[in-house]
Parts: structure tokens; sequence; C-alpha cells
């Protein structure tokens, strides 16, 4: 019998409600998620905040105090409460115009965790800078780590992800296939796949043995991978 992926839901529950927030996040505790996926970004003043662009309302967060910023928009400690049980894929967000970004989330992305009172395997780090993954992996080896990639070819990723001890890769959807979950497979990295919105598509890719989904729709991809159609 096929075992169905972990679904997270991407940003939350966010149909009825502004996505990466902490009712995004209530929502998606109680539709029955299995996690949820969120966004940080640094604030001036050190605070790492959620949400998936580097601005708000016009305003940079990199170049805003966290006290500054709309009500709506939570720190990562605030989300994390909020997400209660539920595993979070943290993603560290870095930008075309800062670089340097993601590195600078680092330091304070660790001591928050590590200060935290839940077990470690609640938390999955990842970015699209695999150079700011691989300093975690060496920096704080006690968290699970996952590289984000959206083209091809993925096999230097899928070395680099073995060699630096990085437990998960994180395909776009479109890049998902039976070579790529055989490779995976073959050098003990999960397949988290984003962003899956579309139900024919993620029955293909639990049929294929991916180990999560990250989704807009979670209600509905749950529903059809739980009703076997």
């Amino acid at each position: 019998m096929m075992q169905r992926p972990a679904i997270y839901a991407h940003r939350g529950v966010s149909q009825t409600v502004r996505e990466n927030t902490i009712q995004a996040f209530e929502l998606a505790l109680e539709t029955g998620v299995d996690g949820i996926e969120l966004d940080v970004w640094k604030s001036r003043d050190g605070h790492l905040i959620v949400h998936h662009d580097p601005d708000i309302n016009g305003m940079s967060i990199q170049e805003t105090k966290a006290s500054e910023l709309p009500s709506f928009v939570p720190t990562l400690p605030e989300a994390l409460d909020a997400c209660s049980e539920l595993r979070v894929n943290i993603e560290i967000k870095s930008s075309d115009r800062d670089r340097s970004a993601a590195s600078r989330s680092v330091e304070i992305l660790v001591e928050t965790l590590r200060f935290r009172p839940e077990p470690v395997d609640r938390w999955l780090i990842s970015s699209f800078d695999h150079a700011v993954m691989d300093r975690i992996s060496d920096k704080a080896p006690e968290f699970q780590t996952g590289l984000l990639i959206w083209e091809k070819p993925w096999l230097s990723a899928l070395r680099r992800a073995n060699d630096q001890g990085h437990c998960a890769l994180h395909p776009h959807e479109s890049l998902v296939d039976e070579t790529l979950v055989q490779a995976a497979r073959e050098n003990d990295l999960q397949l988290n796949v984003w962003t899956v919105n579309d139900v024919q598509r993620a029955g293909e890719l639990a049929e294929l043995g991916v180990e999560g989904l990250i989704t807009d729709i979670p209600s509905d991809i749950m529903s059809h991978l739980d009703s076997g159609t």
C-alpha cells in the first residue's frame, strides 16, 4: 500500500487569510496537515520576520525594525508557537539585490531554535542559498537541512547534499521523476516537493515515493490521497 507523503501547508492555509500569518498557521493546524512551510528574513534590529517577499507595504524588512512592521507580520518565535506540534519547514530567504541576506539570518536562527523547548526534529531548514545550508550543517549538525532546487541539472545539488550532510532535497515538482527519486533513495535523501497544487500530480508524486508535498491546497491534496482515487 502506498504511504502518503507528509503534507506541508505552503505559508499556512491562506485561501481566506493572509499567507505567513498566525491566522494562516492556525488554520493549517485545524486542517490536519503534517507540517507548515514558512519564510524568514532578518529585520534591521536582528529579529527573524516571517514573510515571503523582502518588502512589506513598501518597507524593506532588512532595513526596518521589527516593531515598525505591520502587526499582521509575525516574528519566527510567534509563528512557531502558533504551529503547535506541527513540523515546520523554515526557508531562509535571499534576494538578487542582497545575496548576503540569508547568511545574516543563520546565527539568529540557530540560536532561536536551540533555545526552543521542542525536539530538534520538529524543524527542517531550507534555502536556495546552498552555501548557507552548508554553514548550518557545519555549525549546527543537530538540525535537519534541505537544499531547494528549481531547475536542472539537479545532480550537483544531490552530490552536495550527500557530501555536506544535508538530509533532503526540495525540488520544484516539475523536476521530479523516477530517476530523481531513485537517486535520492540511493543517497538516503528525503524529497520534499514544491509547490504541488494539482491533485493528480500529487498522486503521481506519492506513487513515486516522495517524502513530502508542499502545497497551497492541503485539504484537497489530503482528501485526494486519502481517497485513493
